[in-house]
This record gives C-alpha cells, structure tokens and sequence, in this order.
C-alpha cells in the first residue's frame, strides 16, 4: 500500500472543477475502501477530461485496488499495459510497476524487474540501492514461483549490492539464502549462510538465531553428525523462553530433532521426554501436520514399546494415536506401513481384539488403493 504516494503524485492535477472527487478518491483509497475507489474513478472517467499524467495514476489506483479485492488478472492486465505502452521506460517507472506486479503476478514482475535491472546496471554510476531493491523483487517473485535457483542467484546479487551499514537487510538476506539452500538440498552452502546470520544476529533478532540454529541443527542431524546437531540445539532450545516463538511450530520442531537424533542412536529413554514436549506443543497449534504429528506419535510408541523398562500400555494408546492422525494425512503409503506396524505390536501382546480391528483396517486401505490404482 505504500508502493507509491498517492497524495504527493495526484497534487499536480487537481483543479476548481475535479478538487472534490479526486478528495475523494484519495480519501477512501487511505481508507481501504478499494470497491468504492473503483467506482469513483470510473465516474471520473466519465465526468471529467483526462490527462495523459493522471490517467497513468488513476491507472495505479486501479491497479493496486484489483489487487486489495483479489482481482489479481485486472490488476496485472492494467499494469502490463502501462508497462507496455510506456516510450520512455524510466528506471523508477520500471521500478514501480514491478513492485506493483509483485502484488498480482510474479511472472510479469519477473520480467518487469529483469528490464530495470538491466537498465541500472547500463548506467553510469548507477544506483546501487536501488539496483539491490530490484535484485530483491526479482528474487522474492522468483521464490514464489518456487524457482529457487534464480532465486538465490537474485538473493546474492542483492547483496553485493547493499551497503554494509544496512545491517538488518544484510541479515534477512543471509537468512533467506541459507534457508533456500536448505531447500535445494545444498546442506554445505546452507550451513554456511545460517552460521553467518548467527554471527549477525543482534539482541532484537533473536527469532532470526533461534530458527536459524534449529536449521543448522536439523541439517547436521540429517547427515547423522548428532553431535554437531545437538550443540546447536542445546543452545537454541533455552531461547525459546521470553521469545515470540515459545510453543510454536519452530519451537516443536526443535523438541523432535532432539527426540529424533536419540531415537536414531537406540537412546530411546533419552528421546522419550522431547517426544513429549514436542507432541504438547504440536496438539495446540491452530493448524499442524496430522502427517508429522502421526510420525512423532508412531516413534513415541516405539520408544515405550522398547525402552528399558518397557510400557506396553502407553506404547498401545500412542500407536492407536499415530493412526488417528494418519489417517487424516492423505498419505496411503505410510498409512499402511503404520497399520502393519501396529498389527504386529497388537499381536506381541496378545491382544487379539485390537489386531483384527487394524486388520480389517489394513484391508479396507488395501481395497482402496486397488480401486484407487494407486
């Protein structure tokens, strides 16, 4: 919404005769009322003569309330002919449109951005702020495009471009990049860019350490580096207290890569106390994975199943757990490796009502998924 002053760019052009219903206009647009603002300037239109320089803004008015409504193919069909139509592209012209596309369409933000770009980097002296802030827009409509090649190729040519005294971009940047790396499976130069927005982060970025250490932590774990893993997370899990991430997704996801990395060396009664905590924090979130909190519920039970002084019990209620929430899951493969698992574990222990019930379960899965051809 703050894409582009419309009190500043609309001064110029108002007269005795269009005063009022420009007000207006600019009135309910700071307002939000963005239905309203489609109107008026449509009657605007039609009462008023138009010229060249207003028209372009009542355009970017039009554009940006599209957008505000949900009617991102008006918005962008606006801001592809201005852009199209425009002699004399000028940088902050390019700029504007592009940003203004990224509320709607990152296809032609991409192609907007890429013109501007290109158009700064020509010039003499060029502006290197503002070549970075191009290189960012290019860089977050290339990531949800869930291009993340091109995304990092974006994300690190804008930070060539930010000067080093912008500190908080610089690390946001870092972040992003390590967090995208991750994504590509590049474990290496991911780690590399968390540690580094580590060493940035300050006393206010505190969420930015936290999710960052878990990242690391996570990686390490999948490489079976447990050691390295449980550093990071040793230092990250005491955070959470007094954060804005206490108890949240982060904050679980923390609990089971600690439970996952004993669990994965046979330390089952180690993993037994984080399953917990992460299953707590899991059950009152708004919205989780039914598909994640199957699988902690599954390596909970088998950790109760087969620790030291085994629980046969509670394995039993946290195995009848996991396929609840499997079964909400849409993943049928899984589903059925968990009922096999759990018919195997209701026979150990002789209990032979609960194995024909997932039995029968298993079965109707089976059927499913002939039926499914899947």
């Amino acid at each position: 919404m703050d894409i582009f002053n419309l009190d500043e760019s609309i001064k110029d052009f108002i007269n005795e005769t269009n005063k009022d219903d420009l007000g207006s206009i600019v009135e309910e647009f700071k307002r939000g009322l963005f239905s309203i603002v489609l109107s008026k300037t449509k009657q605007f239109r039609e009462e008023h003569e138009m010229d060249p320089g207003l028209e372009r803004i009542l355009s970017l008015v039009d554009a940006t309330c599209y957008s505000q409504i949900g009617e991102g193919k008006h918005a962008a069909e606006i801001i592809r002919i201005m852009y199209e139509n425009s002699h004399d592209k000028s940088i902050d012209d390019l700029i504007l449109y592009g940003n203004l596309a990224f509320m709607c369409d990152y296809k032609l933000t991409r192609r907007i951005m890429s013109d501007a770009v290109k158009q700064l980097e020509n010039e003499e002296g060029f502006d290197r702020l503002k070549t970075a802030h191009a290189y960012l827009a290019l860089g977050e409509a290339e990531e949800n495009l869930e291009k993340y090649v091109r995304a990092i190729k974006y994300y690190k040519k804008g930070l060539s471009f930010f000067p080093e005294e912008d500190k908080q971009m610089i690390l946001f940047l870092h972040y992003k990049l390590g967090a995208l790396h991750s994504l590509i499976n590049e474990t290496g130069e991911a780690i590399e860019y968390l540690q580094k927005t580590i060493e940035l982060t300050g006393e206010n970025n505190k969420e930015i350490k936290i999710n960052s250490l878990v990242s690391i932590a996570k990686m390490y774990g999948s490489k079976d580096e447990y050691e390295k893993a449980f550093t990071y997370l040793n230092e990250a899990i005491p955070m959470f207290e007094g954060s804005s991430l206490v108890n949240k997704l982060v904050h679980a996801e923390a609990y089971t890569e600690m439970a996952f990395n004993y669990f994965d060396q046979s330390q089952l009664d180690e993993a037994i106390p984080y399953y917990k905590k992460a299953i707590a924090i899991h059950r009152q979130l708004p919205q989780y994975s039914a598909r994640e909190l199957g699988m902690i519920y599954m390596q909970y039970a088998y950790c109760n199943e087969h620790k030291e002084q085994p629980d046969k019990s509670l394995a039993a209620k946290n195995y009848e757990k996991a396929i609840e929430q499997l079964e909400k899951a849409n993943d049928m493969a899984l589903l059925e490796n968990a009922l096999a698992d759990i018919i195997a574990f209701f026979g150990s222990i002789g209990n032979n009502k609960k194995k024909r019930f997932y039995e029968n379960k298993f079965v109707k899965l089976t059927n499913e998924k002939a039926h499914s051809g899947a």
